[in-house]
């Protein structure tokens, strides 16, 4: 990280609560509140240990009027849900974050970000390994061609996350039974989330028919693009 010119952060592990709500969409649920303290002066403060290391940076440059800067930490993160180690789900552990904050061109940031994954993995010499590399703004075009309310795309992609840790059989039974979509539409997501590939996947997407004729699914098809030609001149 230091090589990349990164400054380490050690922000409180307590936020209050006020900051963290709002941030996570679905997830705000696993938020882990603390009972109301009260300060010197017989006031109550709502408290919560942090979610994530992202929103409490934020809250940092923000509060300091810092409107440039590279920063790494590791530390410990917390999260309201039921543990099962054989999922992946605890209440507490760890987290590596490196975040670029500022106005710099396109995808630049993007690609040094991938550029430090690779170096860290490569020298940690753990074999072979796979860098999955999505869009929002392609996710939200999907959802629309597919048939998808924007007011559910926020809860959608939630559980569309959830494809890392459970069969595509229980994520379709939580959009229809719970999110409310029809089996067709759900039919559809089906097609694209199933869709992997390397580099060579952008121009089969910039050919589907549905995708193509929407101007975010351009736009995020094209970011993408040149994220890949920056990442062959790092």
């Amino acid at each position: 990280f230091k090589q990349h010119g990164a400054d380490t952060i050690d922000t409180p592990v307590f936020e209050l609560t006020t900051l963290l709500r709002g941030k996570y969409g679905e997830n705000a649920k696993l938020i882990y509140e603390l009972q109301d303290p009260i300060d010197d002066d017989g006031n109550n403060e709502k408290l919560a240990l942090r979610y994530d290391l992202t929103v409490p940076f934020a809250r940092y440059i923000s509060q300091n009027k810092i409107s440039a800067m590279k920063r790494y930490q590791i530390g410990k993160v917390y999260r309201r849900d039921n543990p099962k180690m054989t999922r992946g789900r605890y209440r507490e552990f760890y987290q590596c974050d490196f975040d670029i904050a500022g106005c710099y061109d396109p995808m630049i940031p993007d690609a040094e970000c991938i550029k430090i994954i690779v170096e860290i993995l490569d020298k940690l010499a753990l074999g072979q390994y796979k860098i999955y590399i999505n869009h929002r703004k392609l996710l939200d075009a999907m959802f629309t061609v597919c048939g998808v309310p924007d007011k559910l795309f926020r809860s959608l992609s939630s559980t569309v996350d959830k494809l890392d840790k459970l069969p595509w059989d229980v994520v379709r039974n939580e959009m229809i039974n719970e999110k409310g979509l029809s089996p067709e539409v759900v039919d559809r997501i089906s097609r694209y989330v199933h869709m992997h590939g390397n580099v060579n996947l952008i121009d089969q997407l910039r050919n589907d028919p549905q995708l193509s004729s929407n101007k975010l699914a351009i736009q995020a098809l094209n970011d993408l693009d040149l994220l890949f030609r920056y990442l062959t001149l790092f």
